[in-house]
């Protein structure tokens, strides 16, 4: 009987972290479930990681040579035996009941486009719980609250079906954000579900952080931010979105991508931009911020403070956000 539900994990040089992500999977109380891995020819002892679980029934793939991070995503779905897919980076990690809620969920609706879980997202020993919607609602509703920060989807938080991926085809080798480039897509499709519990672990931030969108050009993630929003609001148009609506999730957007692209700014001077690259980038990043002050100040601190202070100030509201969070 085939696997309802294909967990994938693409992975590169992270073998002091892979065993944790594969465990997690193996722990799922479902059985509906399949296991494979793509190493994209890692140069660490990957390998000699891998070995064990290929025995406990995991399918590993070896690429013979290390291949763009995106097409290693597109390599695992086109090996998907599943009718879902998730796809769970090397360094994250899932609660055991995890396949088990959303598989329940996409049961009892059926006709949902995706599904999305409770996520904590980690920086470094804090824990801040994401901000979830309600079990199901429209694709339309979903975006609009997403863009007014009132939804966060991470990439192992995020179940699709197999079918829609494939046909959305691969993701464009100048896009860096694939996660949503397929998700923004498919909400159109139909209503965005829901599992509010926290099922799944994102490790956005660790002191020695690889993370690969940390490593990513602001000027180029901002870009690709407003490019996203653009879509969305031009397919919300073509879909018969009222005026209201489109004028909301206008400003929603570009308060989105002013907030987006000054959170990478700080990112990569945390991760160890020079002041010469982050004064050059400043410059590209100004049309996109605008007069968002909120921004515009963190675009200020990373300019001018120390890294150290930098990541001080990151983990203070790191701490206070997941304060406010927990809150009943």
């Amino acid at each position: 009987m085939p696997p309802r539900l294909t967990i994938a994990i693409p992975t590169l040089n992270r073998a002091t972290l892979l065993g944790r992500a594969i465990d997690s999977a193996l722990a799922q109380t479902s059985l509906e479930i399949e296991i494979i891995v793509s190493d994209n020819a890692s140069t660490d002892h990957t390998a000699s990681v891998l070995r064990p679980y290929e025995a406990r029934g995991v399918r590993v793939y070896r690429q013979p040579k290390t291949i763009p991070a995106s097409r290693n995503g597109e390599f695992l779905m086109q090996e998907a035996r599943g009718e879902f897919f998730v796809g769970l980076s090397d360094d994250d990690y899932l609660e055991p009941e995890f396949a088990a809620k959303v598989l329940a969920l996409y049961d009892r609706h059926p006709e949902l486009s995706f599904v999305y879980t409770g996520c904590a997202v980690h920086y470094d020993d804090v824990e801040v719980p994401a901000v979830v919607g309600p079990e199901v609602e429209s694709g339309a509703d979903f975006l609009l609250a997403h863009y007014e920060d009132q939804r966060e989807v991470s990439w192992c938080a995020c179940v699709t079906r197999v079918r829609d991926l494939r046909a959305l085809g691969p993701q464009p080798d100048e896009r860096i954000l694939g996660d949503m480039f397929f998700w923004t897509k498919m909400a159109f499709l139909g209503p965005v579900g829901c599992v509010p519990e926290i099922v799944s672990h994102y490790i956005l931030f660790r002191t020695q952080n690889d993370n690969i969108s940390h490593g990513t050009s602001p000027v180029v993630w901002t870009r690709e931010v407003q490019l996203l929003a653009d879509e969305v609001i031009e397919r919300s148009r073509k879909a018969g979105a009222s005026a209201e609506y489109l004028a909301r999730l206008r400003r929603a957007c570009k308060q989105h991508v002013a907030r987006s692209g000054a959170n990478q700014f700080v990112w990569t001077r945390i991760r160890g931009a020079s002041l010469g690259e982050a004064w050059g980038w400043s410059f590209g990043c100004l049309p996109y911020i605008g007069w968002n002050l909120r921004a515009l100040s963190r675009l200020g601190a990373g300019l001018l403070l120390p890294r150290g202070v930098l990541r001080n100030a990151l983990l203070r509201g790191a701490e206070k956000q997941c304060q406010t969070r927990n809150l009943p």
